[in-house]
């Protein structure tokens, strides 16, 4: 189905071929077919980077141009900011978006002069509470990774928020977005919503386990050759020799720290970065940085982003995990939990999506939505560490 086959204001098929968006994905015509653009609650439970929150977009940019009002739930600050950069750049439409995270005391008055309101559920059960004014002026609320409703710490306060919007605005458009959803159907069911499930993926996902020097898939097996002390750079230099970033999950923040400073101190080696003992200066593996119109060679270019990535990273503090993750930023590699600054969160994710950080070494806290697309994802053990029970199995959801 193309963009300009279906019901949308002409403004909005505009924005998106001009955005190099000429035709829809198949889940996404699912949930046209299904109602989306006449109002019908919709659950699209479809797989990560499938499309899903073009879905809610067209939604919501046909119910703002007809004068209404949306409210994006999100459950992490994080994801918030993400999405209110994403929504910006709607205001070539005259769509206005505004984000709010903070004060749970606050009314936030002024988000009322916005279009698209992005804020966590948290803030969203806040401003109800506190009366907000503009919350019975909204027409489309979408509730971003809805299987959070079974999360212990957010599920409840995400599910009685979601319960009174639907009845302070009983002809409110909802839609609820998850990649993981168990049971799709009795949450539909709940939402009085129109269920879009697909498993349709614009690239493959290869689930596999590492192995004795290779990585075991159901129907095949890829040798992974031994070049470093230990597995984990063996498999990120695989992954970056052949032009590709990864992201490590680590059961803790102290390993997360501890295998980033230890890839950052060995991965120059297949980075070109000069300095580093025995630089191979791959132009493969710098990917779109590995040409440049002066005699110095790819490597030296791309240790000079990295050198001004980590500058901006010191620039937020004087603190010494301020410092470790600047060291690690200059060897290609990052760490990413939430004992960094927001501020230092946003360089890290920047420099991930631009291809400066080849490598990103988290908790598993990042899996919760943010669009930090890799080539391999490795999760270096099924146990994370709970401060109320020490080290558990990953919840299957995750």
């Amino acid at each position: 189905m193309k963009i300009s086959e279906i019901d949308i204001p002409d403004a909005v098929k505009g924005f998106y071929t001009e955005s190099g968006i000429s035709e829809l994905y198949p889940p996404q015509v699912k949930a046209v077919e299904a109602g989306l653009l006449e109002g019908r609650n919709i659950l699209a439970a479809v797989p990560t980077a499938s499309g899903k929150t073009m879905i809610a977009e067209m939604a919501m940019l046909k119910s703002i141009i007809n004068g209404g009002k949306c409210l994006y739930i999100v459950p992490l600050r994080a994801l918030a900011s993400e999405k209110y950069a994403r929504f910006r750049e709607f205001q070539e439409l005259d769509v206005q978006a505004g984000v709010s995270t903070g004060d749970l005391d606050s009314r936030d008055e002024w988000l009322g002069r916005r279009d698209i309101i992005v804020a966590t559920s948290e803030k969203t059960d806040s401003l109800i509470r506190n009366g907000a004014p503009w919350i019975k002026d909204i027409t489309v609320i979408v509730a971003d990774e809805v299987h959070l409703l079974d999360s212990p710490d957010r599920g409840p306060t995400l599910e009685v928020t979601l319960a009174r919007l639907m009845q302070m605005n009983p002809d409110v458009q909802i839609i609820a977005l998850s990649a993981t959803v168990g049971n799709a159907q009795e949450m539909a069911q709940w939402l009085d919503a129109a269920l879009v499930e697909s498993k349709w993926r614009p690239i493959d996902l290869q689930e596999g386990v590492f192995l004795s020097g290779a990585i075991r898939f159901p129907n095949s097996l890829r040798t992974v050759e031994h070049k470093y002390k230990d597995e984990l750079t063996d498999l990120v230099y695989d992954t970056i020799n052949e032009g590709g970033q990864c992201l490590v999950f680590e059961s803790s923040r102290r390993n997360a720290e501890a295998s980033a400073r230890r890839l950052g101190q060995t991965i120059g080696k297949s980075l070109g970065i000069p300095g580093s003992p025995g630089s191979l200066g791959n132009p493969k593996s710098l990917g779109s940085l590995g040409s440049s119109e002066n005699s110095e060679s790819p490597g030296h270019e791309y240790s000079a982003k990295l050198d001004s990535l980590a500058n901006q990273v010191l620039d937020t503090g004087e603190t010494e995990i301020t410092r470790r993750l600047a060291q690690c930023v200059r060897g290609g590699a990052a760490f990413h939990h939430a004992g960094l600054l927001s501020e230092q969160r946003k360089l890290i994710e920047d420099g991930f999506r631009n291809n400066l950080i080849k490598v990103l070494s988290s908790t598993p806290t990042l899996a919760a939505g943010l669009n930090l697309p890799a080539r391999r994802v490795i999760i270096r053990g099924y146990r994370r560490y709970d401060p109320n029970y020490g080290m558990v199995p990953i919840p299957v959801l995750e």
